[in-house]
């Protein structure tokens, strides 16, 4: 019977060891997000590890041979315990695979508000000023729109200090 495996990947390699036990007939699955990026004045959208440094795999170890997936490159290990690698079940897969939008990676949204809701600052430099929320910048600032000085002025602060009204 084939099971669902996680398989611990080496520090960034987990694109290389998904191409690599495809490579070797394993059926594998890496969840991937769309994660927002700031480099060199421009933000991007790009594709990043869902679990970082897992994937998982599904083989039936009685039949098929699991030993040269703890050769591959980027695999560090198979998640094991005292009898040998621990097998996850199929509904937790499945679960996370419902999740995922129609092209297989996931959207991520971390605050509750959308673009154009007003919002108070709860915390930091401009706590208790209130704004009207733009955009999310990446996992851990927003983008707001303060009235300060008798104009509105952009400003980046934590998600984490942020309310809706």
């Amino acid at each position: 019977m084939r099971n669902w495996y996680v398989v611990h990947c080496r520090a960034n390699s987990e694109r290389r060891a998904e191409t690599n036990l495809l490579r070797q007939d394993y059926e594998v699955w890496l969840p991937m997000y769309y994660k927002m990026r700031r480099h060199a004045r421009r933000v991007e959208t790009v594709l990043r590890p869902l679990f970082p440094r897992y994937l998982f795999v599904r083989l039936d170890m009685s039949s098929e041979p699991w030993r040269p997936i703890l050769s591959t490159f980027g695999v560090h290990t198979i998640v094991s315990g005292a009898d040998g690698p621990l097998r996850i079940g199929d509904d937790i897969v499945s679960g996370l695979r419902a999740r995922a939008g129609e092209d297989g990676n996931f959207e991520i949204s971390r605050s509750v508000v959308k673009a154009g809701d007003q919002v108070r600052v709860q915390g930091g430099p401009m706590a208790d000023l209130e704004g009207i929320f733009e955009t999310e910048l990446d996992s851990d600032r927003v983008m707001i729109l303060l009235k300060l000085m008798g104009r509105e002025v952009r400003v980046s602060v934590s998600g984490n200090d942020i309310e809706p009204l």
